[in-house]
């Protein structure tokens, strides 16, 4: 791969990651304050993440760039981890969940024809295997984690809680997806890819991502 092909990549995910970052530290923390929707974070998140990595997928064209964007997304989710009094599992579990899905996301994305990602024609029913592909993946996970007895959080918050996270959440996360990315389409959003980011700017956003965690502990 050309040097200049690395950099760009690098720049795009920075940006794009950082500016998921931000996102999560400011609408994903307001949406779990928020208790009169249960699972209102749910709804919205993956959707959020998603939009994110496709706009980095569209300004370079490699599948590479989702995990590259949710590798800088979720390293300013482990800032966490630096602070004093937060559990470490509930820092590690939402940084492992940005992960699970670009590797989800990248692998939906394998399948399809690039050209049919890049002009916004994702229907509804990929949508919804990328959704829930990442749910199961994550279901898996906790079931480890229960099993070994390393945490027992997610598994004994009950069935009524799992289904409405595989199932519920993942049309709901469905149905956001396609919905903004045929508005998107509709009023030629798509061209407004960054696909040139400076450095500056991107470090700077990423800088700004890191200062916005700590302000909000």
């Amino acid at each position: 791969m050309k040097r200049e092909t690395v950099t760009k990549i690098a720049m795009v995910s920075l940006f794009w990651g950082a500016l998921w970052g931000i996102a999560e530290a400011t609408l994903g923390y307001l949406a779990h304050l928020i208790s009169v929707i249960p699972g209102i974070a749910g709804f919205i998140m993956f959707p959020i993440g998603f939009y994110f990595m496709t706009r980095a997928y569209k300004a370079v064209g490699k599948t590479g760039v989702l995990f590259s964007t949710a590798a800088v997304a979720a390293s300013i989710k482990l800032v966490d981890l630096f602070l004093p009094g937060l559990s470490p599992i509930k820092t590690i579990n939402p940084a492992l969940s940005i992960l699970m899905e670009a590797l989800v996301v990248m692998v939906v994305f394998k399948l399809l024809d690039g050209s049919r990602v890049e002009a916004g024609r994702f229907r509804f029913r990929e949508a919804l295997a990328a959704s829930a592909g990442w749910r199961l993946g994550f279901l898996f996970y906790s079931s480890l984690m229960f099993v070994f007895a390393v945490s027992a959080e997610f598994i004994e918050m009950g069935l009524v809680h799992i289904l409405r996270f595989m199932l519920l959440e993942s049309v709901i996360n469905a149905l956001i997806i396609v919905g903004y990315l045929k508005m998107e389409k509709f009023l030629k959003w798509e061209r407004w890819s960054f696909a040139e980011v400076r450095p500056v700017i991107a470090g700077s956003v990423f800088t700004a991502a890191i200062l916005l965690k700590f302000a909000l502990v």
